[in-house]
């Protein structure tokens, strides 16, 4: 979005592309309308790319006989979710970035980051040094721009943690590449995934609040294993399958609205912001789309040569504008469905209503 506005920028990674990284491997919602937002061609090619994969049913089993399925129906609109490696989605977008305004730094990551009156100077790997006006904080769960510039601690009340795997030879999968997702209850609240992907593998993961996890002991691998070999929705599909990589864990924060975002010469991004949908456990979406909305402040910024907190205070708002209605909702979802009687009476009521609404729903948040 900034090589759209015209404006130079530095992006520093500690990785080359392309690059690894532990996932879920699901696309929805936002993930459509940033994409749209940045260049309809490059929807439209991520829409075509042979590496990912397009399903119009997110199906969301409460128990064994109740199920929710967020379906989208209009045929210009071909997908309510999209499965891809994070090796092959982020270098399709690291592909597209623009030569002109996007200086990368790949494979030199930051070191230390210090607040100085000319600004922000960043210290990289290699010794080098960069002086800015403004860093962006797209850096993650454990964002080193939020640890120094914004003094952010991980709240494991507001974070979910991760156990995920690939798996091939996986059978009885929908020919419609639906989404399963399952609420499973074992003691805590755990959610099931499968996620077909376009070489034939499967994404399988597992997640739950870090803090209930913590506080009863819960091992994740073991009733990730326990699911595979002994549910009776799925114990099935995996009698012949066989695990394609080692186990990987990761988190992402839901801490949005609680924790500063910006701050003078800094805005946060993503993860680094706690944007993660808190019950469906989606960030790369909401992510894009903060990028964009911190790109359109950064212009401003340059226009008005203010970087100060009270300047960059209308960030948060717009952030706010966009995604908090749907956060608070996702938590509120979340503390209920702890509840499997209550949940399971409320879902019960309004199956059909949700349904219903499913596609407008969609088209608000993705199109």
């Amino acid at each position: 979005m900034l090589a759209k506005l015209k404006i130079p920028h530095y992006i520093i990674d500690k990785a080359t592309f392309p690059r690894d990284k532990t996932c879920g491997d699901g696309l929805i919602l936002y993930a459509y309308k940033a994409l749209k937002e940045l260049d309809e061609n490059l929807y439209n090619n991520f829409l075509k790319h042979p590496k990912i994969l397009h399903s119009r049913n997110i199906k969301l089993n409460i128990s064994n006989d109740t199920a929710i399925n967020f379906i989208e129906t209009e045929k210009e609109r071909p997908q309510v979710i999209s499965y891809a490696k994070r090796i092959d989605f982020d270098n399709f977008l690291v592909e597209n970035l623009s030569k002109t305004y996007a200086n990368q730094f790949f494979g030199n990551p930051a070191r230390k980051i210090e607040k100085h009156k000319e600004g922000i100077y960043i210290k990289l790997k290699n010794g080098e040094k960069i002086l800015s006006k403004l860093v962006i904080g797209a850096d993650g769960v454990n964002s080193l721009v939020a640890k120094q510039l914004a003094n952010k601690i991980i709240n494991p009340k507001k974070n979910s943690t991760f156990i995920t795997a690939y798996f091939k030879d996986v059978k009885h999968l929908p020919k419609d590449r639906t989404a399963e997702i399952r609420l499973v209850y074992k003691g805590v609240l755990l959610f099931f995934y499968i996620f077909p992907l376009a070489d034939g593998q499967v994404n399988v993961s597992l997640v739950a609040t870090t803090h209930h996890l913590q506080k009863n002991n819960i091992n994740l691998i073991e009733e990730l294993e326990d699911i595979l070999n002994n549910h009776p929705e799925v114990s099935h599909k995996f009698k012949e399958s066989t695990r394609v990589s080692k186990w990987r864990g990761w988190s992402i924060p839901f801490h949005f609205g609680d924790e500063n975002v910006f701050g003078d010469n800094f805005m946060l991004v993503g993860d680094a912001a706690g944007l993660a949908n808190a019950f469906y456990k989606e960030g790369v979406g909401t992510g894009m789309m903060s990028g964009i909305i911190c790109a359109k402040k950064i212009e401003q910024c340059i226009q008005q040569n203010n970087y100060s907190a009270s300047f960059l205070k209308s960030y948060e708002k717009d952030l706010k504008k966009e995604f908090y209605k749907l956060l608070k909702f996702s938590r509120l979802t979340l503390r209920i469905a702890r509840f499997k009687r209550l949940f399971l009476i409320i879902i019960k009521l309004f199956k059909k209503r949700v349904e219903k609404k499913a596609p407008k729903m969609i088209l608000k948040r993705s199109y």
